[in-house]
């Protein structure tokens, strides 16, 4: 058996709307997990390449791989990102169903960003629906974890993010606050851990990789 199929992680994370901080979840808890000691390779499977745009600089701590599904057949891109020699491979997906169903068929684990709005919930209903499918056809767990985010727990609307992604029966993530200091962090090309290492951004992140790890420790 080779590493990869031995040893390989898989985190997808996707969303059926776009906006709602996929690129940057991907972003940060790959450079999270990288800071932990693992092998961390992100994919870019986005025809807009905000993760590839993002690591333009240099300086994020892993490698990012521009691999667009719009020119090549699922089975074709599923063998190129198996083939990928790390620990842990991050996918950040678009929102279009056939690159979503094609990333959360090789998933472990998928994430999935909502942030306080009635579109991105009914957004969630959607992708939770490409996710059963999935579930179907596989024989092992996919794991789902919601991540509330750009949370401002000082609006009713982000109050009830929390308690209203509880009702869709997945894991819910420890929440993530809307925080300039991410967006600053794609104007400089590098993650949370690097930018503003122990700023609120960079431990809400860490929060969110201790439950990926704890999830995983669930297997």
């Amino acid at each position: 058996m080779s590493y990869s199929e031995a040893m390989r992680r898989t985190i997808t994370v996707t969303q059926r709307k776009g906006g709602v901080g996929k690129t940057t979840i991907a972003i940060c808890i790959a450079a999270e997990f990288a800071r932990r000691g693992h092998h961390v390779v992100l994919v870019d499977s986005d025809p807009q390449r905000s993760a590839s745009q993002w690591a333009e600089p240099g300086n994020l701590e892993f490698p990012v791989y521009e691999m667009a599904l719009e020119q090549v057949s699922v089975s074709a891109w599923a063998q190129e990102v198996r083939n990928i020699q790390a620990d842990l491979v991050v996918i950040d997906t678009t929102p279009g169903a056939r690159e979503m169903g094609a990333s959360i068929a090789l998933a472990n684990l998928i994430l999935v960003p909502c942030t306080p709005s009635g579109l991105d919930l009914d957004a969630t209903l959607q992708t939770l629906a490409i996710i059963d499918a999935a579930r179907e056809r596989r024989r092992d767990q996919i794991k789902v974890m919601l991540v509330p985010n750009r949370l401002d727990r000082r609006t009713l609307e982000g109050r009830q993010l929390v308690e209203e992604l509880s009702e869709f029966g997945e894991i819910v993530a420890p929440p993530i606050a809307s925080r300039a200091a991410f967006v600053r962090c794609f104007t400089n090309g590098q993650s949370v851990a690097s930018f503003v290492p122990g700023d609120a951004a960079d431990l809400e992140i860490q929060q969110l990789a201790d439950a990926v790890e704890w999830a995983a420790r669930e297997d």
